[in-house]
């Protein structure tokens, strides 16, 4: 029945409903628009945050890069088998518990150094200054981010361990040393273990010489030079070869993730700070010393705190804006409620409470704050970015590329303003 009343009550006055609700929209849109601006122009501000190279010589790594390491020369070598849990939960269940669309994962391995010599030198390796410090290295999808300069991809090597293992090497080195395919050589690395040593010699064959095919590809996670003195060989080969023959096989482990944080939000910072705490919690736990080095966490938290400050200042600015969007409200309202004056009173004379008739008022006002705040959610996403594309006074021209999209926030903000002007 209250609904049949606020119908009949709005076709008879079609003109001021209107104005109302002209009113209103006009009103959601501009407090809805300041939300909107606030996180998309801070989001754009955390993309080149996280972009930026923390130190110099740093590359430029994706703005949600994740980087988990573990490092041997600082906290003693481990076994393969030492780093078993934690390579299968930061490589299995890690990328769903952050919770954002996975692009990449990459993981790691290298040993520690070896003395490089030409099998003629073999005999004099104790006297002589090695060819080179060289180590073994392995990692995830490598082959498909490579251009072979010369040679092939190295087989899986045999378990023999005079049998010579296939290697790739890096042009730099090879144009450094004079490397060629098919050239063999040994590597020798003393290890200790409970108070005895030995000498662990492994010979090599050169399968292939190898260079980045894109050294700007965000699948590498360091530069390229890091990579120079560096053996690389299929996982199997590092297992099957390498992890009998030494009790210290790993050096460094390293697991690099990378994932699409485009959809992102002040309103998502909250739980994925808490996601990425767990996650490196949680892989400390597996294996101690294992250290989250590379994540937006820190930027995270500046891009929601400054978002919320920035929200304060633009709504300090807004204050007469918004007063005088609540002013004309005010009075349409008012010009409304004389005009029905008359159905308010036929209304009480045929029995029809006090709060009945301000349920068909509240219901009124609800349903057109309703309609305000449907159709004042493009045109406050329209405002902001205009906003972002301000140059000067009246000069739009700025090509902003602002991210504008609906959040929770900016919701609860639209759903503020209707209540206050009820």
């Amino acid at each position: 029945l209250l609904v049949v009343v606020v119908f009949i009550g709005v076709q008879n006055s079609v003109g001021v409903a209107l104005a109302t609700a002209l009113g209103l929209v006009a009103s959601e849109a501009i407090v809805m628009s300041i939300p909107l601006y606030s996180d998309a122009i801070y989001y754009q501000i955390l993309q080149k945050e996280l972009t930026k190279p923390t130190q110099e010589g740093e590359i430029s790594r994706p703005p949600f890069a994740f980087m988990v390491r573990y490092v041997g020369s600082l906290y003693g070598l481990l076994e393969w088998g030492d780093i078993a849990q934690v390579d299968s939960y930061l490589w299995e269940q890690a990328p769903e518990l952050l919770g954002l669309p996975a692009q990449l994962k990459v993981r790691y391995f290298r040993t520690d150094n070896f003395r490089l010599f030409p099998t003629s030198d073999v005999a004099y390796a104790d006297v002589k200054d090695p060819l080179a410090w060289v180590n073994f290295a392995t990692a995830s999808d490598f082959a498909d981010k490579i251009t072979l300069v010369e040679g092939n991809l190295p087989a899986v090597a045999d378990s023999a361990p005079d049998v010579p293992m296939e290697i790739l090497v890096n042009i730099a080195m090879a144009d450094e040393f004079g490397l060629q395919v098919g050239e063999q050589f040994v590597t020798f690395r003393r290890t200790e273990k409970e108070g005895s040593s030995r000498t662990v010699q492994v010979p090599v064959v050169v399968s292939g010489i190898w260079r980045a095919t894109d050294p700007s590809d965000p699948y590498w996670f360091y530069r390229q030079t890091v990579f120079e003195n560096q053996f690389f060989i299929p996982e199997e080969s590092f297992r099957l070869r390498l992890v009998p023959a030494l009790n210290d096989e790993v050096a460094q482990a390293l697991w690099y993730l990378v994932h699409d944080g485009s959809d992102v939000s002040s309103d998502d910072v909250r739980w994925l700070i808490s996601r990425i705490s767990t996650v490196q919690q949680q892989a400390a736990s597996l294996l101690p010393n294992t250290r989250l080095e590379v994540s937006p966490q820190d930027a995270l938290v500046n891009y929601r705190r400054s978002s919320q400050v920035l929200n304060i200042l633009l709504y300090a600015f807004s204050i007469p804006i918004i007063g005088l969007m609540l002013a004309f409200i005010g009075l349409v309202v008012g010009l409304s409620v004389n005009r029905q004056r008359n159905e308010i009173a036929v209304l009480r004379s045929r029995g029809a409470t006090v709060l009945q008739v301000l349920g068909i008022a509240a219901l009124e006002a609800l349903l057109l704050g309703l309609v305000a705040l449907a159709a004042g959610m493009p045109f406050s996403q329209q405002i902001a970015q205009t906003i972002g594309a301000t140059k000067s006074f009246l000069n739009f021209t700025v090509d902003s590329n602002l991210r504008v999209g609906m959040t929770l926030t900016t919701l609860r903000f639209g759903l503020a303003a209707i209540v206050v002007t009820m």
